[in-house]
């Protein structure tokens, strides 16, 4: 019997000892809800500009990389040297448009000797 007492005894210590902590912490956490309602909320701080009225430079320069939507080889029928470039690198081309010009020297020359053979 005395062991049964002794045991209930330190239940009992135990039991209190945590109501009080529980009720210790309850008061420290808890204020009055006029103190909470007293104090507004710190304004946050912003920055104001003044507007001005100015010309502004547009910006067209882009980085990146630009694609033809469609591309063409351009390769002559005949062998020479090009005396001109009668287009601009980029431009809209069509079908029949002179592109470049072949210095006509050579294929002069070689239809005056095969004239003058033929003549012999």
């Amino acid at each position: 019997m005395k062991s049964t007492l002794n045991r209930r005894n330190l239940v009992l210590a135990g039991a209190i000892l945590t109501a009080l902590a529980a009720l210790t912490l309850g008061v420290a956490g808890v204020k009055p809800s006029s103190a909470q309602s007293s104090k507004a909320p710190q304004a946050t701080p912003v920055s104001v500009a003044t507007v001005v009225q100015a010309d502004v430079a547009t910006w067209d320069e882009f980085s990146g990389r630009l694609e033809a939507v469609d591309r063409v080889d351009v390769r002559s029928r005949v062998a020479g040297q090009v005396q001109d470039v009668h287009f601009r690198e980029g431009a809209l081309v069509k079908r029949g448009d002179l592109l470049v010009s072949i210095d006509p020297a050579p294929y002069a020359a070689e239809a005056d000797r095969a004239f003058v053979d033929e003549e012999r």
